[in-house]
């Protein structure tokens, strides 16, 4: 029997020979490029690299760095005091604009507590009681009630969203579509002029001495900025009132800017209507009136007294007022 000689044993090999490239790279950190230009530099007598420029770069990075948190900081400091004062601002108009509502509230009451007593005054002159009644009534002193017809008018579609109210300096989108203080002035005007007794806008009752105006991007009535949509409110004559409005001036506008500015309106008629007496009627000169006044006897046309707010006879301003 032949025997087979022993196959002679394996070399022995390394338990990372697998692993060349992450022992190439433990074993020679440095590229062999960098050495030899290490070698090189040597060789001509110079000296070894410090790497005095890893520690210049080292320090420019904590600089930037340092400069970075400074003006991140500052710029948070800046922003919150903006954010208190802004938090202040509106603090101050909220408490502004209570205040001011506490005091109409408290006119309105004094003048309701004036009116019971002229009425109780008045009592045994019933022609001077209904004078003063419709008088309070056309310049606004009193409250009424009665039907009427209420248009809502509103900004375009396209203007009214949140997101599109940017600053109208800054921005190239069209302003056309914006309800502005000339299409009130107009449309109350026409309802006046339509056989309106009385009118209001946004609870603010127009008298004599109302202006509509617009500032910035608000719409002030009575001094008092209102916010859309605006709903205008006119008690008259229901049988006579919505037609003659419809079919004149104040209804020609309307079409126009809801077909070409696509604002939007809605007109519609009520069968009751409470419109609150305006606060802002005073009464600045007044005295008793003579059973023989030269102006009543001769039957020339009375004069409204300086400063009281009454309007001249045939007087109509073209702010949007009482005419």
């Amino acid at each position: 029997m032949t025997s087979v000689p022993d196959a002679p044993p394996a070399p022995d090999r390394r338990a990372d020979a697998s692993m060349t490239l992450l022992t190439e790279m433990l074993q020679r950190p440095l590229d062999p490029g960098y050495a030899a230009a290490a070698e090189a530099r040597a060789e001509r007598g110079l000296t070894p690299a410090t790497g005095a420029g890893s520690w210049r770069f080292a320090v420019a990075l904590l600089v930037a760095g340092l400069l970075l948190g400074v003006g991140a900081t500052t710029l948070g400091a800046a922003s919150t005091s903006r954010s208190e004062a802004r938090a202040d601002l509106i603090t101050s108009i909220e408490a502004g604009r209570k205040s001011g509502e506490e005091k109409a509230a408290q006119i309105a009451a004094l003048n309701a507590e004036l009116a019971a007593l002229d009425a109780a005054a008045l009592q045994g002159t019933s022609g001077d009681a209904a004078r003063l009644k419709d008088l309070s009534v056309v310049t606004g002193a009193s409250a009424v009630e009665g039907p009427g017809l209420v248009i809502t008018l509103d900004d375009a579609p396209e203007l009214s969203d949140p997101a599109t109210k940017a600053d109208p300096r800054m921005s190239g989108r069209n302003q056309d579509g914006i309800v502005r203080a000339r299409d009130l002035q107009i449309v109350t005007n026409s309802l006046w002029a339509a056989g309106a007794e009385a009118i209001m806008i946004n609870g603010q009752r127009l008298t004599t001495t109302t202006a509509i105006r617009f500032a910035g991007e608000a719409l002030i009535v009575n001094y008092r900025p209102l916010t859309r949509p605006y709903v205008i409110t006119a008690i008259g004559d229901p049988g006579s009132l919505p037609g003659v409005f419809a079919n004149g001036d104040g209804g020609s506008y309307l079409a126009t800017l809801s077909g070409s500015f696509g604002i939007r309106e809605r007109i519609e008629t009520v069968k009751s209507a409470t419109l609150p007496a305006s606060s802002s009627v005073l009464t600045r000169v007044a005295g008793p009136l003579g059973s023989g006044d030269e102006s009543a006897s001769r039957g020339s046309k009375p004069r409204a007294p300086r400063g009281s707010g009454l309007p001249l006879p045939g007087s109509s301003p073209d702010t949007g007022g009482a005419p």
